[in-house]
Protein backbone atom coordinates (compact mmCIF):
# COMPACT_ATOMS: atom_id res chain seq x y z
CA UNK A 1 0.00 0.00 0.00
CA UNK A 2 1.39 3.29 -0.94
CA UNK A 3 1.17 6.12 1.53
CA UNK A 4 1.02 9.45 0.36
CA UNK A 5 2.58 12.65 2.17
CA UNK A 6 2.37 15.78 1.67
CA UNK A 7 5.75 17.42 1.66
CA UNK A 8 4.57 21.14 1.89
CA UNK A 9 7.22 22.98 3.84
CA UNK A 10 5.80 23.86 7.48
CA UNK A 11 5.96 27.90 8.67
CA UNK A 12 9.02 28.29 10.27
CA UNK A 13 10.63 26.72 7.11
CA UNK A 14 8.85 28.91 4.73
CA UNK A 15 9.79 31.55 6.81
CA UNK A 16 13.65 30.65 7.19
CA UNK A 17 13.60 30.77 3.02
CA UNK A 18 13.02 34.66 3.20
CA UNK A 19 11.90 35.02 -0.15
CA UNK A 20 9.50 37.69 -1.85
CA UNK A 21 7.09 34.77 -2.46
CA UNK A 22 7.86 31.78 -0.09
CA UNK A 23 6.87 28.16 -2.70
CA UNK A 24 5.07 26.14 -0.53
CA UNK A 25 6.96 22.70 -1.04
CA UNK A 26 10.85 22.51 -1.71
CA UNK A 27 12.22 23.11 -4.77
CA UNK A 28 14.07 19.94 -5.22
CA UNK A 29 10.90 18.13 -5.04
CA UNK A 30 9.86 19.77 -8.87
CA UNK A 31 9.39 17.78 -11.80
CA UNK A 32 9.80 19.12 -15.00
CA UNK A 33 8.26 17.12 -17.98
CA UNK A 34 8.49 19.04 -21.74
CA UNK A 35 6.62 17.67 -24.53
CA UNK A 36 8.54 14.57 -25.09
CA UNK A 37 7.92 13.12 -21.64
CA UNK A 38 4.41 14.06 -22.21
CA UNK A 39 4.46 12.22 -25.46
CA UNK A 40 6.18 9.06 -23.54
CA UNK A 41 3.93 8.61 -20.97
CA UNK A 42 0.36 8.75 -23.14
CA UNK A 43 -0.38 11.87 -21.35
CA UNK A 44 -2.66 14.32 -22.69
CA UNK A 45 -1.07 17.54 -23.63
CA UNK A 46 -4.02 19.93 -22.74
CA UNK A 47 -3.71 19.50 -18.55
CA UNK A 48 -3.84 22.29 -16.49
CA UNK A 49 -2.30 24.01 -13.50
CA UNK A 50 -4.45 22.55 -10.21
CA UNK A 51 -4.77 18.93 -12.43
CA UNK A 52 -3.84 15.85 -10.22
CA UNK A 53 -1.55 13.68 -11.58
CA UNK A 54 -0.99 9.88 -9.96
CA UNK A 55 3.03 9.39 -10.36
CA UNK A 56 4.89 6.30 -9.41
CA UNK A 57 8.54 6.04 -9.88
CA UNK A 58 11.50 4.32 -9.62
CA UNK A 59 14.41 5.84 -8.86
CA UNK A 60 18.51 5.48 -8.85
CA UNK A 61 20.20 6.95 -5.85
CA UNK A 62 22.88 9.07 -7.03
CA UNK A 63 24.40 11.27 -4.49
CA UNK A 64 24.47 10.54 -0.43
CA UNK A 65 25.52 13.34 1.86
CA UNK A 66 25.15 12.67 5.40
CA UNK A 67 26.42 14.50 8.14
CA UNK A 68 25.88 14.66 12.39
CA UNK A 69 22.61 16.60 11.72
CA UNK A 70 21.62 16.39 8.43
CA UNK A 71 21.15 13.99 5.90
CA UNK A 72 20.59 14.70 1.76
CA UNK A 73 19.44 11.59 -1.10
CA UNK A 74 19.46 12.80 -4.77
CA UNK A 75 17.72 10.87 -7.22
CA UNK A 76 17.52 9.86 -10.61
CA UNK A 77 13.81 9.09 -11.56
CA UNK A 78 14.27 6.33 -14.27
CA UNK A 79 10.94 4.49 -14.69
CA UNK A 80 7.90 6.34 -14.27
CA UNK A 81 4.16 6.04 -14.82
CA UNK A 82 1.50 8.59 -14.85
CA UNK A 83 -2.63 8.51 -14.55
CA UNK A 84 -4.75 11.85 -14.81
CA UNK A 85 -6.79 11.86 -11.91
CA UNK A 86 -9.31 13.45 -12.90
CA UNK A 87 -10.30 11.43 -16.02
CA UNK A 88 -10.36 8.25 -14.16
CA UNK A 89 -14.15 7.76 -13.69
CA UNK A 90 -14.56 8.58 -17.40
CA UNK A 91 -13.24 5.49 -18.53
Amino acid sequence: MWKLVDMEMDDETQYDMLMATKPLYPCGLRICLTHEEIDKLGLDRACKPGDYLHIQAFATVTNVNLSNDCCRVELQIEKMAVEDELSEGEE
